[in-house]
């Protein structure tokens, strides 16, 4: 599997089929002595901006946590519970118990909504 091109911004849906967002970051554990592993996906705005730009993720980082947790700017899904099915991941959670919709929702609400 290449993992850039197979996981890397494809959607993330639940184990119902609900939109979670797309994958904005892979985690890798390195361990001494071992070969490198997949640990997690990431998911949230501030995985996002650090692959924009370092200066923008730490102004993004320091407003996002004056109005969020760090859970909701940054939601990480095990890759045990992550199977590549086509051109989405399917994630063995469920959207609504976990903190990624509520950031989206706030966003929409607060920032997206007032964009001319």
């Amino acid at each position: 599997m290449d993992l850039i091109r197979d996981c890397l911004d494809k959607q993330v849906v639940d184990r119902h089929g609900h939109n979670m967002g797309r994958v904005d970051g892979l985690v890798i554990q390195l361990d001494a002595g071992k070969q490198p592993r997949v640990a997690y996906v990431e998911i949230g705005t501030e995985t996002v901006a650090r692959r924009l730009s370092s200066s923008f993720a730490r102004l993004l980082t320091k407003l996002i946590h004056k109005r969020t947790s760090e859970d909701e700017a940054r939601y990480r899904i095990p890759w045990s519970k992550v199977v590549p099915a086509g051109i989405e991941l399917v994630a063995n959670v469920e959207a609504e118990k976990t903190p990624v919709l509520r950031l989206e929702l706030w966003l929409r609400k607060n920032i997206v909504s007032r964009l001319p």
